[in-house]
């Protein structure tokens, strides 16, 4: 049997691998328009109308994972989010090393706060039958000055997605200091980061939700400038590399959660 932090470290390596052949040349910002599948990732069945369509009513093999939230999340200022975001690194890395079938839908938008969130991408999330949903949202809320809403809003999408999925199926993500960066120190107070993912931990231990801290990766940033887009003017998005560290921090539980009672 192998154990789940030898099967993860197959998992990592391999993000880890495919960070370090595209990280490189990360110098672009430019913004593709939408997100979407990851390349060959099969098409979510259709739900019989007047119905919700869940992951345990299928029978196929395939784990569907969808994951929510903003610029971090849809892959902003790498060269090819569908291949660089992080949430496309871990599905490479369950594919490669894994040996899982992934399929994949990224929902996430740019510049979305946790209120855009909530009315575009939540609704969209039962059709997909996903086995795991992950949500990462709050860096323009601090932006747009919007917090004094954030903690309703979280509770409101993890109640939403508790309709079609249960706590131990759903994980969210917390958002990396913006302010670590030279773009990020003009917006929000010294605080404004801690105080937000303080408030995403309080509604997801109500709802008994866990939360994947990507903290420790991203506060590398000061030893390590590859770790950030390199343009000028300066932006906040973190390239390839970083990525792939967000998605060895964020694997085990994924990994685990999709792998639980499986033969």
């Amino acid at each position: 049997m192998v154990t789940r932090s030898a099967a993860w470290s197959l998992l990592a390596a391999a993000a880890l691998t495919l960070a370090a052949c595209t990280a490189t040349s990360s110098g672009s910002t430019e913004r593709p328009a939408e997100a979407s599948p990851a390349p060959g990732s099969e098409p979510p069945a259709e739900a019989d109308e007047g119905t919700v369509a869940t992951a345990a009513g299928r029978s196929d093999q395939t784990f569907r994972i969808v994951t929510l939230g903003d610029s971090y999340t849809f892959g902003t200022g790498t060269d090819a989010p569908m291949r660089d975001s992080w949430p496309a690194q871990l599905r490479a890395a369950m594919i490669q090393r894994g040996g899982l079938r992934i399929w994949l839908n990224n929902l996430a938008q740019e510049s979305s706060p946790s209120e855009k969130v909530l009315e575009e991408q939540v609704i969209e999330v039962a059709g997909h039958q996903p086995d795991v949903v992950t949500l990462q949202v709050g860096v323009n809320d601090i932006v747009g000055d919007e917090t004094d809403w954030y903690s309703g809003n979280i509770g409101a999408i993890f109640d939403e997605l508790l309709l079609i999925l249960p706590p131990e199926r759903i994980f969210a993500i917390t958002t990396p200091d913006h302010k670590l960066t030279e773009w990020g120190q003009a917006y929000g107070s010294p605080d404004a980061v801690a105080a937000l993912n303080s408030m995403l931990k309080e509604e997801a231990a109500a709802r008994s939700i866990e939360v994947i801290d990507i903290g420790p990766v991203n506060e590398r940033v000061a030893l390590d400038d590859t770790l950030l887009v390199q343009s000028d003017p300066p932006t906040p998005y973190p390239t390839a590399k970083q990525y792939a560290g967000w998605a060895e921090a964020i694997g085990p539980y994924v990994y685990d959660a999709l792998t639980t009672g499986q033969p």
